[in-house]
């Protein structure tokens, strides 16, 4: 039995990678679950075994970076260093992983495609990871190693949407962008 579990799990790893790549290259709006079916390398039917439908498959994508960025970005948090090192290496790890998508063409459709097919999904994601960084403010206020005013988590708030405001295009100035916040607000909280 756990060997169909791990089966299935790695079938619906390997839909969800050709998903991806599929939705970067067509768009969302221009794959159909034929061309998802064909990416993953499976028959339409054996495809709908998995998913429902396509947007079945986008909020799989989005719950899928999620739970993944949330654990990266604690673990970022979690290493020594300056708040303005600290944030960099959690904004990174807040964005590892979508380079691909936003290189594509329809990069800016598919930032906008979580709160359109998984709202709710996207609202938790977002209020796991603003309480991942509220968690680290209030353990570095209590050593001292920064200060700020408010509660911890509207302090988190802002920085998870201010990162999040820096995804637009063009993509191409993103690296440039991410470290410049980093050091604005991590310089910001030093003490």
């Amino acid at each position: 039995m756990k060997t169909e579990t791990k089966t299935d799990d790695a079938r619906v790893r390997a839909i969800l990678t050709a998903a991806l790549k599929t939705f970067a290259q067509y768009g969302y709006r221009k794959t159909s679950m034929e061309d998802l079916a064909r990416a993953a390398g499976m028959s339409r039917p054996a495809l709908y075994q998995h998913f429902r439908n396509k947007e079945d498959v986008a909020c799989n994508l989005v719950r899928g970076y999620f739970s993944e960025t949330v654990g990266k970005v604690r673990a970022a948090l979690s290493e020594p260093g300056s708040p303005e090192q600290v944030l960099e290496r959690a904004f990174r790890a807040k964005l590892d992983g979508m380079d691909e998508l936003l290189k594509s063409p329809h990069g800016e459709e598919l930032l906008a495609l979580g709160h359109a097919v998984s709202a709710g999904d996207v609202a938790e994601g977002m209020a796991c990871l603003e309480q991942g960084f509220a968690d680290w403010l209030q353990a570095q206020e209590q050593i001292g190693a920064v200060r700020f005013e408010g509660a911890a988590l509207d302090v988190a708030r802002v920085i998870v949407a201010t990162l999040d405001g820096i995804k637009k295009p063009p993509f191409d100035r993103l690296e440039e962008d991410l470290v410049q916040l980093a050091k604005l607000i991590g310089r910001g909280l030093a003490c």
